[in-house]
């Protein structure tokens, strides 16, 4: 190699280095080396000279590599501009994919490699390529600055070619389609009666047809989207992973035909060739959406972690928790709105492991709270550690809203429309309602009189929309007169050993970031008696940002000053008791941010009249009932509808236990004292309503 080759080559290794990624300019290196002879001898490309590093000049080697690729200039431009990374075009997209696959091959031939489907610490043909335009680039124009320079760490991008698509598909339920998928080499989607795709000219139109076909009202945004990217999104040269639950992966392949409608098959008509490279059950340290089919482009560290595992390489959990906390760290912004650059990343990450190595403690992989707080101050007090004495404290609060904001995925129960109405006193058509009303506005407030379900109501609505009970995804908290921005929001406040103050998150805050860790799936903040508090000073700056067309709109927070915004998949459920005089209105300008929606009395409704019926003996509890309508016909009348006495006392497993013993006890002690409240002026008219009540369970009517 000559003198200027070489030279070329270092300095190559060194900009890739510096621009592309830690370890990259010496993983690439090797390969460019000979990648004209390595092309050859697999058949791929050939006439080009052995050692790339002899094309020495940006011009010379644009033209090889768009021989090679057939990419336009305009595709060329934004590449080396930083703008983007452009899809390749479909022949080389597709052939490209075959020199990792062969080179592993040749190495198992040679008996350099465990397996021939291994294909770890193998770049891609592709990445290579674009790696020493890029450098060329630069190279000769050395008064530019390469824009993606600050983001290695975040996304180690030339790791993962972010020029295709990343995916994970599930092969039907309990995975029973795989052996399928991998004998007939495809994938395949579920919705067949959608017909053939190409015969919709959007994905509101697929939607439109899924709705029309469940008749259920709900907007099926998630199987339209994924309806959609496999029809129009996915690509040939696309990677494809095949899930089986959560955090089993089954093979890894390639994409190499476009959709189409299989109308002999059976079930899952809608269809993609596939080759598999790599086959076999393996166990990830990150768990997967359980959604049909997911794109994985924003989560780098997943695709790199599968490909581990897929790979056979033993994955330690603590260095995949520091992975994990790194490009987490990286995403985090400063008071002026810059993200955390690598050299603090890297400082705050090397000052925890400084931590667990002075003090003989663990702290990546670390889940309690209270015991991270407790750490930090015996870091901060301990004199003789004094390594990144400066950052340790600020590295620990990083580390613990990590931890706080991580979001939990677990097999869960399913719940389902028909689960909700049997279990919930509303129809049909009012719970499409909500979930409409919700799913548009984002905030929802459920008014009504005291006992109509208001808070069991949110929290199944909260399920139906999820499609499983999933508690992780669901905070409650309960508003009064003396709750504030401290509380909701952030503020100092005394610490628990009793000794000066610290700034602590509020709950809104700590699950909003929770939401915005896990965008493919929904979360929702319920606050129960939403009308007790000041929603002004509660809210504060927040008022703007939980508007539906605000949601990641940021704005820095009041005492920590960081950057802050509200995830469209945050839901807000407020619950207001409409029969509480004391309790003021909500002020116009956050009653315009929610949508409001009624529950009534339920005494009408088939299911809780059926509910009723099953119980042992029920007549007593029918005659309490109809004299309960006859009375919130004239609280209606007087008081108005928000007063009205609501089926809720009259549900709970003390009805099935002793049916007469409990309606003698809900009619004494909960709804005539109500009554006494209602009519405070006027005691005579209490006195006979009370009187008719206690004569429906002594059985004088």
């Amino acid at each position: 190699m000559s003198d200027v080759v070489n030279d070329l080559k270092e300095r190559y290794k060194a900009w890739v280095t510096e621009n592309l990624g830690e370890k990259t300019g010496k993983w690439y290196t090797p390969y460019l080396e000979r990648l004209g002879y390595l092309l050859d001898k697999y058949g791929l490309a050939s006439g080009y000279k052995e050692n790339f590093f002899e094309y020495q000049s940006y011009l010379e080697f644009k033209n090889i590599y768009q021989q090679m690729t057939e990419q336009s200039d305009e595709d060329i431009e934004r590449l080396v501009a930083g703008k983007s990374t452009p899809r390749y075009p479909e022949k080389y997209g597709t052939t490209r994919i075959q020199f990792r696959k062969k080179y592993a091959e040749d190495e198992f031939n040679l008996g350099e490699r465990s397996k021939p489907d291994n294909l770890g610490g193998i770049p891609d043909w592709g990445v290579l390529m674009r790696s020493y335009l890029i450098f060329l680039y630069y190279y000769e124009n050395p008064t530019l600055t390469y824009p993606k320079k600050e983001k290695k760490i975040v996304n180690q991008e030339e790791e993962i070619d972010n020029s295709i698509n990343y995916w994970v598909i599930s092969p039907g339920e309990y995975s029973r389609l795989w052996d399928q998928f991998h004998a007939q080499n495809m994938i395949a989607l579920g919705w067949d009666y959608l017909g053939d795709l190409k015969n919709y000219d959007s994905k509101e139109a697929v939607e439109r047809k899924i709705t029309e076909q469940r008749a259920d009202g709900v907007r099926p945004v998630n199987d339209s989207k994924a309806v959609w990217d496999f029809y129009s999104e996915m690509q040939t040269g696309d990677i494809v992973y095949v899930k089986e639950g959560i955090k089993r992966i089954l093979a890894r392949g390639v994409v190499t035909g476009d959709y189409y409608f299989d109308n002999e098959a059976l079930e899952y008509k809608h269809r993609r060739r596939v080759e598999w490279h790599q086959v076999g059950k393996r166990e990830l340290h990150q768990t997967l959406a359980q959604k049909t089919l997911t794109c994985l482009n924003s989560y780098p560290n997943l695709i790199q972690e599968i490909d581990r595992v897929m790979n056979e390489d033993l994955i330690d959990p603590k260095d995949a928790e520091v992975n994990e906390f790194r490009i987490w760290l990286s995403n985090q912004v400063t008071d002026t709105g810059d993200s955390l650059n690598d050299k603090t990343v890297t400082q705050k990450v090397n000052a925890l492991k400084d931590i667990e190595r002075h003090f003989d403690v663990s702290i990546f992989g670390e889940t309690d709270i209270e015991q991270l707080k407790q750490l930090k101050d015996v870091v901060i007090s301990d004199e003789s550690h004094k390594k990144y004495k400066g950052v340790s404290g600020s590295s620990i609060d990083y580390y613990i809203r990590f931890i706080e904001s991580k979001p939990t995925v677990q097999e869960n129960e399913s719940f389902t429309m028909d689960e909700f109405l049997s279990k919930v006193f509303i129809d049909k058509k009012e719970l499409v309602s909500l979930i409409s009303l919700l799913k548009n506005k984002k905030n929802l407030i459920l008014k009504g009189a005291p006992g109509v379900g208001k808070t069991f109501i949110a929290k199944r609505l909260a399920h139906v929309m999820m499609g499983e009970k999933d508690e992780t995804r669901i905070h409650m908290v309960q508003f009064h007169q003396s709750y504030s921005y401290e509380d909701f929001i952030e503020g100092f406040r005394p610490k628990a050993e009793g000794e000066g103050f610290e700034l602590k998150q509020g709950p809104f805050v700590k699950f909003a970031r929770k939401a915005e860790r896990d965008p493919e799936r929904d979360y929702f903040f319920i606050i129960d008696e939403i009308n007790r508090g000041n929603m002004s000073k509660i809210f504060g700056e927040l008022m703007m940002l939980i508007e539906a067309d605000k949601r990641d709109v940021q704005i820095n927070l009041l005492y920590s000053n960081d950057k802050f915004s509200v995830p469209p998949n945050l839901y807000i459920i407020g619950m207001m008791n409409t029969a509480d005089r004391s309790l003021a209105l909500l002020d116009y300008a956050l009653r315009r941010r929610f949508s409001f929606f009624e529950i009534k009395p339920a005494f009408q409704n088939e299911t809780f009249q059926s509910y009723v019926n099953e119980l042992d003996n029920p007549e007593a509890l029918n005659r309490v009932i109809d004299e309960i309508k006859s009375l919130n016909n004239q609280i209606i009348e007087e008081l108005g509808a928000g007063f009205q006495i609501g089926h809720s006392y009259f549900i709970g497993d003390a009805y099935k236990v002793d049916i007469l013993n409990r309606v003698k006890e809900v009619i004494e002690f909960e709804i005539i004292p109500q009554l006494f409240e209602y009519w405070f002026d006027d005691e005579q008219k209490a006195n006979d309503w009370a009187e008719r009540l206690r004569g429906c369970y002594d059985g004088e009517k």
